[in-house]
């Protein structure tokens, strides 16, 4: 019976972290799409290509559609299984700014769009990221991995796997 209880544990946090990693996705490439708009926008025509969907309204609610979704669907079981409630702060926040933009579209002053958009963004990823080391220990996502610093100053995780932090092993010559 605790077998079948730590295989729905471990599926339910594999797919929470799923759920995270889809939705930094989604805030980055919202980002990226708003940050990068002028610039295709005025490149258009000297481009020669057809990227006007780009800028459609029709795109900019898919990908707010999949923010709020993967938001939701990844933070808030996060929550019930870390529960700090820190994490709603962050989805909040987050969806607040995000959603204010895309409800009141064309309402707030050109120069307040993007920065609102942009934090509310930014405010989803440090939230999925936290979510991440909320429910798995780790921002990278390994159960066992350590934050303590081992004797060459990176953190090692249990299962072998050398730790982002430390760029070579220490017993490579570098030549």
């Amino acid at each position: 019976m605790a077998e079948v209880k730590d295989t729905a544990e471990t599926t339910q946090e594999k797919t929470i972290l799923s759920l995270d990693n889809l939705g930094i996705f989604a805030s980055v490439l919202c980002l990226i799409h708003c940050l990068a708009m002028p610039f295709i926008v005025a490149a258009i025509p000297f481009i020669g290509m057809k990227w006007q969907w780009l800028q459609s309204e029709a795109t900019e609610n898919i990908l707010i559609a999949l923010i709020v979704g993967f938001a939701v669907f990844a933070i808030i079981p996060g929550y019930y299984a870390h529960k700090k409630p820190v994490a709603l702060a962050g989805l909040v926040s987050g969806l607040s700014l995000v959603g204010a933009v895309a409800l009141l579209r064309g309402q707030f002053p050109a120069n307040l769009e993007l920065p609102l958009i942009s934090v509310g963004n930014l405010l989803l990823v440090g939230t999925h990221l936290l979510n991440r080391k909320l429910t798995h220990g780790s921002f990278l996502a390994h159960k066992n991995c350590s934050s303590d610093l081992d004797q060459h100053g990176a953190g090692a995780c249990a299962h072998g796997q050398q730790n982002a932090a430390e760029p070579n092993p220490p017993n490579i010559d570098q030549h």
